[in-house]
């Protein structure tokens, strides 16, 4: 049969019609397929809404300079690095009576606030130069003191170093900051505080391996673990189940000025800074059965008197610890780590430690059994 032209083209133009909806049709299911396959959580592991919540272009509005966020407390009136209109402190330390705060649809965990609920990284209120707002009697001693190129806090601490310092760092009480060089939090091998975090907040945290900032665990280079993001109890050490989840090893990683060390621990992160105080021989921890400072990255012991203490099962968040691997915890596993005892951004205790010191006192069967370094130790109490 010979087909004339219309119908050729009538025939070929319901053929691509045809081929068009199958393509379409194709292009669904493999956008279908590629939304499933996204991570889960992937919208909430960046920062989402308007560019202008959180960058100024020029520091300028009406011929005036931009309102920065936190600038009563960072001192910070701009112009900021990679163009944001706040530093670190004027993003998650503003001061006010939340705990979180929700800026363009994403939220922002604080680390200075009057909430009554800390979330895990603990609470700069509990240092007098911030008003003690927090806590039975403020001191520069329950906090890391970041902020202390103010001249309040100049006039009270005065460390030269890091206590412990073993690499150097050149960090002082005047230039001590929250990320880069001479902080804990991005790459510590960029000077400038912000570009040490850029691309962070916009790249997925979905994988935390340590191999970016955006893929280690809260920005802090190289170390791993498993964040609690939960909705309800996200940045919390809530429970066994509402936690963040710390990388532990069985034996002290070896650190540097700007790694944590292969095994990607807190307590690595913990030895850029505090190095004397985590390795090994004489200026460290020493040997098992020969402590001369109290180990890190160690297994928690499974035997009497420590096997007391389940994390697992009865979980303490003033004693919180590591685990080899933090996806599949197991009291065999369990770490103790600097955190076990010590906070991060400020406590309502000296020497930012989860419970005052001076009241573990041995023997006791008063308030304190059970408590503090008797969780672990059990033995050493009068119960």
């Amino acid at each position: 049969m010979i087909m004339s032209s219309n119908m050729k083209k009538g025939g070929r133009s319901r053929f691509m019609r045809r081929a068009g909806m199958f393509k379409i049709g194709c292009l669904a299911v493999l956008l279908g397929a590629f939304i499933v396959l996204l991570p889960v959580g992937y919208a909430f592991a960046v920062v989402s809404g308007a560019c202008v919540n959180c960058h100024t272009m020029h520091n300028s509005q009406d011929n005036a300079v931009m309102a920065n966020y936190g600038q009563s407390v960072s001192g910070s009136t701009g112009p900021n690095s990679v163009l944001t209109r706040g530093t670190c402190a004027g993003c998650h330390a503003q001061g006010g009576a939340s705990n979180v705060v929700t800026l363009g649809g994403s939220k922002i965990p604080q680390v200075y606030h009057t909430n009554a609920t800390d979330l895990a990284g603990g609470n700069f209120g509990y240092i007098n130069y911030l008003g003690g707002s927090k806590g039975t009697g403020a001191s520069v001693a329950k906090g890391h003191n970041v902020y202390a190129a103010m001249s309040s806090v100049l006039a009270q601490d005065t460390l030269a170093a890091p206590p412990g310092d073993e690499f150097t760092t050149g960090i002082t009480n005047a230039n001590f900051t929250c990320g880069g060089q001479y902080g804990c939090h991005g790459d510590r091998s960029v000077a400038n505080e912000l570009s040490s975090i850029k691309y962070a907040h916009h790249s997925s945290d979905s994988a935390i391996d340590g191999t970016t900032v955006a893929k280690s665990y809260r920005f802090l280079l190289g170390v791993k673990g498993v964040e609690n993001n939960d909705a309800t109890y996200g940045w919390q050490n809530y429970s066994a189940t509402y936690t963040n989840k710390y990388k532990g090893a069985s034996a002290p990683d070896t650190a540097s000025l700007t790694s944590p060390g292969t095994n990607g621990t807190m307590s690595g992160l913990c030895a850029e800074c505090h190095g004397k105080f985590h390795g090994s021989g004489a200026d460290g921890h020493g040997v098992s059965g020969a402590w001369i400072r109290h180990p890190t990255d160690i297994l928690l012991p499974t035997t009497a008197p420590y096997s007391s203490y389940d994390p697992t099962t009865t979980y303490d968040a003033t004693v919180p610890v590591a685990y080899t691997d933090p996806s599949a915890l197991t009291r065999a596993t369990a770490v103790v780590m600097c955190l076990s005892c010590h906070g991060v951004h400020g406590t309502n205790y000296a020497d930012i430690l989860r419970w005052d010191y001076s009241g573990m006192v041995a023997g006791t069967t008063g308030a304190a059994a059970g408590t503090g370094c008797f969780k672990c130790h059990s033995d050493k109490d009068g119960i």
